[in-house]
């Protein structure tokens, strides 16, 4: 019986060879060294693909916003490849066994990706590159979600990563200049594989990018104000690398440092940063090719006009080798602080109801845009753990990662390590902590912004929009907000709680001397002001 079309047409592609682009982190085309390594596969043809392993590239802990966010990214990249007729294709599973049924359809040759240089991924990658070992098919892991590669800063640094900002500088310096970002590929010239509806349903492959609720999330009133994807990310990323050129024509540079705005449109790229939608290599070139220009041919000043990406850097290389640097106890490089366990607090700090209105808005916001400027984000760090409720860093972290779009693992638990005084910051250094009837006045003094994200305060007077449980009853009652029945009374007295975590610090600073008899050799600050440009203040506004 002669084989019919159906079964010709199976057996050819199982003939067909196949260089597989798998986005993770990295999910845009322009400075894409995968797709560069698929392409130079003769004979092969290039199968982009994103595999939803419940993880990759949020972590589990993953709120609506940010799945959105991810999955508009994921729009993008598939819309620009179906218009020279391909596509993104999607599937659940693990890596490992998705690669291993497209093996049975196709003659894989190799497989190219991006490294994700957090620990926490280690698993995911290591079963992948077993799998690929045991079939003879080739791994290209190429270096992109960072300017150096962080394992090679630690070898540079004799094995350990960096324990100041400042070495940090001194030992990628050493390294040489970041590679330039790779050329665009005309994709018209790609040779895409086209797998058919019949083989997708086999392979379970999702029909098109899926959307939250496919996955499983419920939308519960959030409200995003970033929109995913590399042609929303580039457009903005133009904005911004000719605001840094204007700043670099009038004497100055990181403008979006000074006066920070609350209220605006954000105009920070770090969530296309996180999920890749900009190349951190295009970014970091960008701004100091605008800088030579402006100063005709002089070279920038060190890291300075790039801090913030050099930052970034900074934090991926504390965690590279570090699979339990989301931790405490067994977190080499930070302290076990004996944190409070009062969950009752939590609660109250996680839904925004602490009184204290500054704090609250910021909790608001975040939940419901998946954003806030890091001005807030300092506030509400402190105010969780040593500076008001002395509740550890580990709710925050966890809440920030599953809200917060921008939010890697690797940046954000060392900020709150550094917040926190667990490390980072100076061994359990106390000496100031943010007043949240204060901090936020210096930079929105009329409180328009907790009337955004606190309107049950939005008839206040502005002198006590800050402090409302000082206002008169008659003012209460006039702006239609009685304290403690309508809008909460402070959680805690911010004074009395100051005074009882420095305190605290401070004795268990010395406990830790007198047993190690000396200072433990976590990362700090390089000075005094490195701890101030962190947390963006004059001291004396504290």
């Amino acid at each position: 019986m002669a084989p019919s079309n159906l079964e010709e047409n199976f057996e050819n592609k199982m003939m067909e060879r196949v260089s597989v682009v798998w986005f993770r982190n990295g999910l845009r085309l322009h400075d894409n060294a995968p797709l560069h390594k698929a392409i130079e596969a003769e004979g092969t043809k290039v199968l982009p693909i994103f595999i939803f392993d419940g993880e990759t590239p949020t972590t589990k802990k993953c709120g609506y916003n940010k799945v959105q966010f991810l999955l508009e990214c994921l729009n993008d990249i598939d819309q620009q490849l179906r218009t020279v007729d391909s596509r993104l294709y999607c599937v659940p599973g693990k890596p490992e066994d998705v690669f291993r049924n497209i093996s049975k359809k196709y003659k894989i040759e190799k497989i190219c990706f991006d490294q994700d240089a957090e620990p926490i991924w280690l698993e995911r990658d290591n079963a992948v590159k077993n799998f690929c070992a045991s079939h003879k098919i080739e791994v290209e892991e190429t270096i992109g979600a960072t300017l150096w590669d962080p394992l090679e800063i630690i070898e540079a640094n004799g094995g350990t990563p960096p324990l100041t900002y400042t070495h940090f500088c001194h030992v990628t310096t050493g390294l040489g200049d970041p590679a330039r970002p790779y050329e665009d590929v005309d994709l018209s010239t790609v040779n895409f594989l086209e797998i058919d509806e019949d083989v997708m349903l086999e392979l379970k492959f999702y029909p098109c990018v899926p959307t939250p609720e496919t996955l499983g999330f419920v939308k519960n009133g959030e409200c995003k104000v970033y929109g995913g994807g590399e042609l929303k990310a580039l457009k903005f990323f133009n904005q911004r690398v000719q605001f840094e050129k204007e700043a670099f024509l009038d004497g100055s540079f990181l403008p979006n440092r000074r006066d920070p705005d609350i209220l605006k449109p954000p105009k920070s790229l770090s969530p296309d940063l996180k999920f890749g939608c900009i190349s951190v290599k295009k970014f970091y070139w960008a701004i100091v090719d605008a800088f030579v220009q402006v100063h005709e041919g002089n070279p920038a000043p060190s890291y300075t006009i790039v801090s913030q990406l050099i930052w970034r850097e900074f934090f991926y290389a504390m965690s590279a080798n570090n699979p339990y640097y989301g931790e405490i106890e067994r977190n080499p490089i930070c302290i076990n602080v004996p944190w409070y366990e009062d969950n009752k607090r939590l609660d109250i700090f996680l839904s925004g109801q602490t009184g204290y209105p500054f704090i609250d808005a910021g909790i608001r916001q975040i939940k419901l845009e998946g954003w806030a400027h890091h001005v807030v984000r300092n506030a509400v760090s402190m105010f969780l753990t040593r500076g008001d409720l002395w509740l550890s860093w580990i709710h925050g972290l966890d809440f920030f990662l599953t809200n917060l779009i921008d939010a890697d693992w690797a940046v954000c638990a060392g900020n709150w390590m550094w917040v926190s005084s667990s490390a980072f910051e100076k061994a359990l250094n106390c000496s100031f902590s943010l007043d949240p009837r204060r901090y936020g006045r210096r930079i929105d003094p009329y409180g328009e912004y907790i009337k955004r994200y606190v309107p049950e305060l939005k008839n206040f007077p502005t002198e006590y929009i800050y402090t409302p449980w000082e206002a008169p009853d008659n003012v209460q009652e006039e702006a239609g907000c009685i304290i403690g029945k309508d809008y909460p009374a402070p959680v805690v007295d911010h004074d009395v709680a100051v005074q009882r975590n420095r305190q605290m610090m401070e004795d268990l600073q010395v406990d830790i001397m007198t047993k190690l008899k000396h200072v433990p050799l976590h990362i700090k600050p390089s000075d005094s002001d490195e701890i101030k440009n962190f947390f963006r203040l004059d001291l004396k506004d504290k």
